[in-house]
């Protein structure tokens, strides 16, 4: 199964308190930092995302830096499921 940007992005909304139109122009290589994204609110979207997408993510993939952008996103997602 793979991750696409229409399963992040809501869940991104979500834990940055955006609408998800806020989000459309979001590009993959967009610097989340610019959205609000922080080390808290990287912990939450972590949990969101496990909870979703019913997986356990490794704590080596728990840095700010891994999920910076949708497609850091993807990419440490590919490895789960």
């Amino acid at each position: 199964m793979e991750v696409s940007e229409q399963q992040v992005v809501p869940l991104l909304a979500q834990v940055l308190k955006m609408a998800p139109a806020d989000l459309e122009n979001l590009q993959p290589d967009d610097d989340l930092r610019e959205y609000g994204l922080n080390s808290l609110s990287a912990v939450e979207l972590i949990v969101e995302l496990e909870n979703h997408l019913n997986i356990m993510i490794d704590d080596d993939n728990l840095l700010l830096e891994e999920l910076s952008t949708l497609r850091r996103i993807e990419n440490m997602l590919a490895h789960y499921v």
